[in-house]
């Protein structure tokens, strides 16, 4: 498992690439942005990142206002695009608690693009690539498959994030719209981004590792923090096409 996401921990307190700052009751969302006069010293792609800061007690208690500013951020991605064939690719190992983010969530969001008949609804498809040591193929191979089979109109990618700052683990959920790479720890698995095929890519991520000293470390609730976000994602996915 590798970064997969920007940990944005290391910045985001950074007023000098703020965006904007959002504090409720019980959390807060920020918003800033890697352009051409900061992508070298940050050493980020270009693009927007968002990010919902928590922690556990509230979590469970402001669950449904969460999922409602997930929906608020997802349209801003989606506002000069009209996703009506969105690809939602759970990334991950099913078989690792902290690894199965991704899975668990497709695995809750309801799938449309089989029903034909029904033409006022966005044809939504699922797929879960699982990880190469299972499948002796790249993520990447077999997302490639998928997108030239399907032709979406955006990509969501949805994967654990591991965290440099033990203060984010298990305590946010960060959006993006600058790419991914699969299985990133694998050499030759290439990145998704709006370049790759062409289409808008969003990632979705919660950072549920703690990387120090070369090691992962996770917590001993991580499976309930798991499926609540799961939970959190889907909702806001489900509520947003249909």
């Amino acid at each position: 498992m590798k970064k997969v996401l920007m940990d944005s921990s290391k910045i985001i307190k950074d007023n000098l690439y703020k965006i904007d700052e959002y504090k409720y009751s019980g959390f807060r969302v920020v918003h800033f942005k890697v352009d051409s006069s900061n992508e070298k010293k940050l050493k980020r792609i270009k693009g927007d990142y968002y990010s919902i800061n928590f922690d556990y007690v509230n979590l469970v208690k402001k669950e449904k206002m969460i999922k409602k500013e997930l929906m608020k951020i997802l349209k801003l991605f989606f506002k000069n695009q009209n996703p009506t064939k969105p690809l939602i690719v759970g990334l991950g190992n099913s078989s690792i608690i902290c690894d199965s983010l991704g899975i668990k969530t497709t695995n809750k969001i309801m799938a449309t693009n089989h029903f034909n008949d029904f033409l006022n609804l966005p044809k939504v498809a699922l797929f879960n690539p699982e990880v190469t040591e299972k499948t002796g193929i790249s993520s990447f191979s077999l997302i490639e498959m998928v997108v030239k089979k399907l032709h979406p109109s955006v990509i969501i990618m949805i994967d654990t994030l591991a965290t440099s700052n033990e203060e984010y683990l298990n305590n946010c959920i960060e959006i993006n719209n600058t790419g991914i790479i699969p299985g990133s720890a694998i050499k030759d698995n290439k990145k998704i981004d709006s370049s790759t095929f062409k289409i808008p890519v969003i990632a979705i991520g919660v950072p549920l590792v703690w990387e120090k000293d070369k090691k992962l470390y996770t917590t001993p609730n991580v499976k309930e923090v798991i499926n609540m976000t799961s939970k959190i994602i889907s909702d806001a996915l489900n509520d947003l096409f249909f």
